[in-house]
């Protein structure tokens, strides 16, 4: 009922579209090897056998260039890095709106990452916790030391206005700093940073 009312959403708003719905897993393994360029794989979880660690690996590799698109019964923030670092661009939960699948679909297909609202990661101020001071021209993905710190902040749901008071720095020198996380990360917004910066910064600060 969920692929049929999905396929109807995309039909109905992506006209042009050529949508393949397949219903188990090898399935989709022979339909990623039509010779039609695939642009976007949508995988419902239960899609994905447990018990065969070897299916994801041939999964991306008949995707190809084509974004991945992890459908869940319920999200967390947890849940949504686990599965960036599975090489998914993006997760939905199945009781979400149809605007809302819609948006999904369209945002990893203009080439950014999608995640429900739900599970943006929001806490105070006070919750940021000490921060090291930086170590001039050190740096990791690109990032300097004071820049991985403003992305840290940047992912406990601070505003710039917090982050300058976490890290005793003027307002406008965090956005500068907050720019220039963006454009090393390659993603289009502080959300985005957001969503990445659990996995981009796991043990480095």
């Amino acid at each position: 009922m969920f692929r049929a009312g999905l396929r109807r959403v995309l039909e109905e708003h992506l006209r042009g579209s050529v949508i393949v719905d397949v219903s188990n897993p090898l399935d989709l393994i022979k339909g990623l090897q039509s010779p039609f360029k695939t642009d976007l794989v949508i995988v419902g979880s239960r899609l994905l056998p447990a018990g065969d660690p070897t299916y994801l690996g041939a999964l991306k590799r008949e995707a190809g260039a084509a974004r991945l698109l992890l459908v869940v019964p319920q999200a967390s923030a947890d849940l949504f890095q686990d599965a960036l670092s599975l090489g998914f661009h993006g997760l939905v939960v199945r009781r979400q709106r149809e605007d809302e699948m819609l948006a999904a679909v369209r945002t990893i297909l203009e080439g950014r990452l999608y995640a429900p609202s739900t599970i943006l990661p929001v806490k105070p101020p006070d919750a940021a916790g000490p921060i090291r001071q930086a170590e001039r021209g050190e740096r990791a993905f690109g990032l300097t030391l004071r820049q991985r710190e403003v992305l840290a902040l940047i992912g406990k749901g601070l505003s710039n206005r917090e982050i300058a008071v976490a890290l005793s720095i003027a307002e406008a020198t965090v956005k500068i700093h907050v720019s220039a996380v963006i454009r090393v990360l390659g993603v289009r917004n502080r959300t985005e940073a957001a969503l990445l910066a659990p996995t981009m910064l796991k043990g480095k600060i």
